[in-house]
């Protein structure tokens, strides 16, 4: 069973290296808007594996940037049952809500050790008076989680379990890749378990290990030990049905460093042109 962040560890992030400002709520800011988000922090965190930074039915009372790590929203079922809703990457924003004094509907987990910087909800009403663009980041960070929250129901209501894999392994390796262009590797470490990949796609362990075998005799992937190798990505694109514009939406085409993240996707999708 998780726990809660309430015995997490107080940290300090540096501002001036912090990963929200290469993708996240502070990109493309000028100083003096950077300067003031840096000023209604109320403090960093750091939330270790398996660790719930909320949960559900608790109060939205701040946004929490993720600095560090990969974290993961999710609801349980009365009997157990898990679902994860979707995976989050270093400059992602978790907990927000539009209407303040309103409760979670869901609750996020750290996939991995994590790093948060906490911002109230009180203060995003300042920020983005002071501040338009501020209110114009967070509005484009949440299309973009609705953008992919569309696609994984799509994923999960209509494609077969091993499109649903192939779709899933898929958009993680290209967002992640994102994050350092120019690398033109077909391998990387993926911190997920079988089990979460069952849970973000609706399948049983034993069917995802059957998918993810098949896949590999197929000489598509290698998913082994949380090591992801990419063997014929024009391929994977094919099996997991993805539009190329869906992968345009995965990192961020469009949003600032438009044509460092371009080369990213020309690596993933070779037949795009």
């Amino acid at each position: 069973m998780a726990t809660s962040t309430r015995n997490s560890a107080t940290v300090r992030v540096d501002c001036e290296t912090c990963q929200a400002r290469l993708n996240g709520l502070c990109e493309g800011h000028a100083p003096e808007a950077l300067r003031m988000i840096a000023s209604h922090k109320s403090g960093d965190r750091q939330v270790k594996a398996g660790q719930d930074l909320f949960r559900l039915g608790e109060p939205c009372d701040a946004i929490y940037n993720l600095v560090d790590g990969w974290m993961f929203h999710y609801n349980l079922l009365p009997d157990g049952r898990r679902q994860i809703v979707d995976f989050a990457l270093p400059g992602a924003v978790l907990g927000f809500h539009p209407a303040r004094g309103q409760m979670m509907t869901y609750s996020a987990q750290a996939l991995t050790d994590a790093v948060v910087c906490i911002i109230p909800h009180k203060a995003l009403g300042p920020l983005s008076r002071l501040h338009p663009e501020i209110g114009m980041r967070l509005a484009w960070l949440m299309s973009r989680e609705r953008s992919l929250s569309f696609a994984h129901l799509t994923s999960i209501g209509r494609q077969s379990a091993r499109e649903r894999v192939a779709h899933l392994i898929l958009e993680l390796f290209v967002r992640c890749r994102s994050r350092w262009p120019g690398h033109r590797i077909e391998e990387m470490h993926l911190p997920l378990t079988q089990e979460h990949i069952g849970d973000a796609t609706g399948l049983t362990g034993v069917h995802v290990n059957r998918v993810l075998g098949d896949l590999r005799k197929d000489g598509i992937l290698s998913f082994c030990y949380r090591r992801l190798t990419i063997l014929d990505p024009d391929r994977l694109v094919d099996v997991a049905g993805i539009d190329p514009e869906l992968l345009h939406a995965w990192i961020g085409q469009g949003a600032p460093a438009q044509s460092a993240r371009a080369e990213a996707y020309e690596g993933v999708y070779r037949r795009s042109a």
